[in-house]
């Protein structure tokens, strides 16, 4: 038959096609015709290995030539990069100017954070490392940072139809692989992902992989977690032994009785001290398949403002700021700046934010404004890691803490900042301008883990379930089921993306209000991740909201047991003891998650709810210093809501404040029922995309 192909065996253009339905040249067929009987099953394995060694050979050319254009197109974005540079160091862009009360808000698609390490000691290209990418609306701006906050209510407000940028800045390894794709990888240090599983020798392989020895540090990542949980500054020499404790939960009957000691304990910050004893529970309740290492980078050496010498007060505000290590935003440590020596520098971590609008140019372009920056500061000083190198020391000298009676920041020059500006304007607007993922871009992403390309489907959909879109929601869902069935199903990496799978899948019936259903896929989720806390704190609000308020705390406790800042179960749980009539363990609970997060205005709401009630039902019980105290406390609790969130406070809230307001002896004259605020926390949760 004729026709025209390449032939079976050498791969030489031909046109004759034999009948097992392949071409074949006349020399390769003269080959076969001619090679005697008894030699043709030799001839056949010959020719077979000869065309497998041409195929693997025409594959690696293949991949040579992809991987040379790649970099040549990252040449070339690296090089209109620094042309760019150029042109805002030019300009020396400072930060946007207050309009008069007359003008109109500028409106902007995406307003949020980045953290950098910076060295101006070092070569141009090295000075300035990305460490996070973060949306403004769900971070914190401690003490020299509260300015940016104000200025950007001053300035801006957010465009009808924003950026969805959720799925990029929310996963460390996408924000990198951006970076790098766009030929901005040397704006971000080395990094590299594991399977988020313990085997013998991954500490030799991981120090391998980054040429590091003794003496040297590391720092571990979470890819989907912020505040800094899961950030560990590890010692090369305690890699090992880390990553035991980090990627070896108990399991059976041993997490079993685990979980039920410390959901019994949840509420206590004395099962959390060290470094480790948290973030091994973010390890072990995260739903990625995978974590990161990046090597450590450093800052030039701040010094500490003068407010904090000699065991002063924290700075005016007491709010928990997003810390930042390696830097990302808190870590947990139990060291503190109280005290400090006035020649004492510290390792900090340069925040800096950002709003984008659009151009008004065509083309879908945006422009950059910048709100300011700060430095966030590490409670140990950089000689605490010179005196020891044990994890305490090298960590505390790196991450800020998630207390705020421990959080310092220090203000930065204009000068650095001004450089910082230069140099991250020209990266960060294509960065946010070539985010946008979509299911198609997803289905390629990935290909050689698809356990991590599950898990980046999951995301996304999630994200279109806060836009109201279920149906693309739903089939995101299906799509990461098909890409795990390659996968092992008994490995931790496999069964947290499938653990995911199923609570996201149950969120999208509560918001049907199938609460029933939707505690079926939460139960099923724990089944693949007993460690799974977002799943027990789901569980949890299934039960509240049947009114099953006792079988709530449970969970909620199991799930405060297992990612002691997830903030959520904390809020709810205040809700729950309150209608129990538990109004003292509300309070305590309410003021556990202000401690740690001071800005969540429903933990305020629910603290001055509770006390309200706990004056209804037991005043005779307290002296009237208690009660001078109570009062004050929930009068500043409601006064923080109200101004939070004015847009559900109602006449029967104002009606309470009133009577806080007032005098002890008042009596109220119409007694207000228990109210909710709902804003349950889905991960993510609304705003975030």
């Amino acid at each position: 038959m004729r026709g025209y192909g390449h032939c079976h065996d050498c791969d030489r253009p031909c046109t004759e096609k034999a009948d097992d339905g392949n071409y074949y040249c006349d020399e390769c067929w003269k080959g076969w015709i001619n090679c005697p009987d008894s030699e043709k099953k030799e001839w056949e394995n010959r020719r077979r290995q000869e065309r497998e060694e041409r195929q693997r050979a025409q594959r690696e050319a293949k991949s040579r030539a992809d991987r040379a254009l790649v970099q040549r197109e990252q040449e070339a974005k690296e090089q209109a990069y620094w042309e760019a540079r150029e042109t805002a160091k030019r300009s020396a862009k400072e930060v946007a100017v207050p309009v008069s009360p007359s003008e109109a808000k500028v409106p902007v698609v995406f307003w949020g954070i980045c953290d950098v390490k910076y060295d101006p000691g070092l070569p141009v290209k090295d000075r300035i490392k990305v460490l996070e990418l973060g949306d403004g609306r769900s971070s914190r701006f401690s003490h020299h940072g509260a300015v940016i906050k104000e200025r950007f209510d001053q300035l801006f407000c957010m465009d009808v139809t924003p950026l969805r940028r959720g799925t990029l800045v929310e996963n460390k390894k996408l924000t990198h692989d951006t970076f790098v794709n766009l030929g901005l990888g040397f704006l971000r240090p080395v990094q590299r992902p594991y399977p988020r599983q313990y085997h013998h020798g991954l500490a030799d392989k991981i120090a391998g992989d980054f040429g590091v020895g003794s003496g040297d540090s590391l720092v571990l990542k979470l890819v989907n977690r912020a505040r800094g949980a899961g950030v560990v500054v590890c010692p090369v020499d305690d890699l090992d032994r880390v990553l035991q404790r980090l990627l070896q939960p108990p399991v059976g009957r041993e997490f079993d009785e685990w979980l039920s000691a410390n959901a019994r304990d949840a509420l206590s910050e004395e099962r959390l001290k060290g470094v480790l004893a948290e973030q091994q529970l973010h390890y072990w309740s995260n739903e990625s398949p995978i974590f990161v290492v990046e090597e450590a980078c450093h800052s030039l050496p701040v010094p500490m403002p003068p407010k904090y010498l000699n065991g002063h007060a924290s700075a005016p505000g007491g709010t928990n700021g997003a810390a930042a290590t390696n830097g990302d935003a808190n870590g947990s440590t139990n060291g503190s700046a109280n005290g400090a020596r006035n020649d004492e520098v510290y390792d900090g971590t340069l925040r800096v934010a950002f709003a984008l609008r659009r151009s008004a140019q065509e083309g879908g372009r945006m422009d950059l404004d910048w709100l300011g920056g700060y430095w966030k500061l590490p409670p140990l000083p950089v000689s605490a890691s010179r005196e020891s190198s044990s994890l305490e020391k090298v960590h505390g000298s790196l991450v800020s803490s998630f207390n705020s009676q421990e959080k310092r920041t220090s203000p930065a020059s204009s000068e650095h900042l001004r450089e910082v500006y230069s140099a991250l304007e020209p990266a960060l607007v294509p960065v946010f301008e070539h985010g946008k993922i979509g299911i198609r871009q997803l289905a390629f992403m990935y290909l050689d883990d698809p356990a991590l390309r599950a898990f980046t489907m999951v995301r996304y959909g999630a994200s279109q379930r806060t836009q109201g879109d279920l149906s693309k929601s739903n089939y995101a869902f299906e799509q990461a089921r098909r890409a795990l069935q390659t996968c092992n199903a008994n490995d931790l990496p496999t069964r947290s993306v499938s653990s995911y799978i199923e609570r996201s899948a149950g969120v999208n019936h509560t918001l049907h209000g199938d609460w029933v259903k939707a505690e079926g896929f939460f139960i099923r989720a724990q089944a693949k991740l007993p460690t799974n806390a977002t799943a027990y704190y789901l569980q949890a609000v299934t039960l509240q909201e049947r009114g099953m308020y006792a079988e709530a705390v449970d969970c909620h406790l199991k799930s405060i047991a297992l990612d002691p800042d997830f903030r959520s179960p904390m809020m709810a749980l205040g809700e729950c003891w309150t209608r129990l009539g538990s109004y003292k363990q509300a309070v305590e609970v309410c003021m556990l998650c202000l401690n740690r997060q001071p800005d969540a205005p429903i933990a305020q709401f629910n603290m001055g709810q509770a006390i309200y009630q706990q004056l209804l039902h037991g005043h005779s019980q307290l002296s009237a210093p208690e009660v001078d105290m109570l009062r004050a406390k929930a009068k500043t609790a409601l006064e923080v809501a109200r101004s939070s969130r004015p847009d559900i406070w109602s006449d029967a809230e104002e009606a309470i404040l009133r009577y806080f307001q007032g005098d002890r002896a008042e009596v109220p004259a119409a007694p207000q029922p228990i109210r909710s605020w709902k804003a349950y926390g889905w991960r993510p949760d609304i705003w975030s995309d």
